[in-house]
Formats: C-alpha cells, structure tokens, sequence
C-alpha cells in the first residue's frame, strides 16, 4: 500500500467505505479531502481543518520522493482552495509560505476570471505572514 493512501486512510478512518477501491487515487482521495474541507471550515471544526491541511502538507513535502504526489496535492487540493470563499479566506492562515510561494501562480491562474481577487489574497497574505510577494 502506497504511503499516501496508508497515511490518509489511518488519518481520515471513515473514508475508508468510500475509499476502497484499487482504481482510486490520490486525486479521488483530495475530493473528499477538499469537500470535507470546507466543512470543516463552516462547522468551525479546527481540530479536522489541521487534520487536512497537515496531511496535504505531508503529501507536498514528499517532491523528491514522489514528484507525482507533489504534483497531485498542488492541482487537486491547493489549487481549489480559492473556489469557495471560506477557504480562500483561510489561505494566509493555513497554508505556509514555502507551499503558498509554490502554489501562488495557480492561485492567480484560478482567479484570473475575478478582478482583483488575486491582489486582495496576495496582500491579505503578506499581512497576515509577514511576507512580501509580489504581484
């Protein structure tokens, strides 16, 4: 059993029903992960908001083992976070700057169609962490 999916199923047990079949990847895995996200988020559940983003931090830190991982967690979790507001607006608080400097191109790709909606994020996020990326 690959890490990832051992990983994932020993932190998110109940997943283990809908998550069961060998044809199902990683990418399947960061659907459930992403909806129970914004869940998570909404109910004001820290405790499975850190689960989440822990595990999608381990799966980033896995590039030199596995570039495919690293892959997967940037375009099927990362990414997404900007499609519903309450991540979005979580993003200067969860996401670390090493992953949000990695990330942040798919980000402003995500947001190219909201006027604005990247610099607001991008400056919220310099705030928020001391940083300075540029626009």
């Amino acid at each position: 059993m690959s890490a990832w999916r051992r990983i994932g199923l020993e932190l998110f047990y109940d997943l283990r029903f809908q998550f069961n079949e060998k044809e199902d990847s990683i990418y399947s895995l960061l659907v459930f992960l992403g909806d129970r996200l914004v869940e998570a988020h909404r109910n004001k559940d820290w405790k499975e908001q850190d689960k989440i983003y822990n595990y999608a931090e381990w799966c980033f830190n896995q590039y030199r083992r596995s570039p495919y991982l690293n892959n997967a967690i940037c375009v099927g979790f990362y990414e997404h976070l900007v499609q519903d507001e309450i991540t979005l607006q979580a993003i200067p608080y969860k996401i670390k700057p090493y992953i949000f400097e990695a990330v942040r191109t798919l980000f402003e790709w995500m947001l190219s169609e909201q006027e604005g909606k990247y610099k607001e994020l991008l400056e919220e996020y310099n705030k928020v962490n001391n940083t300075d990326f540029e626009n």
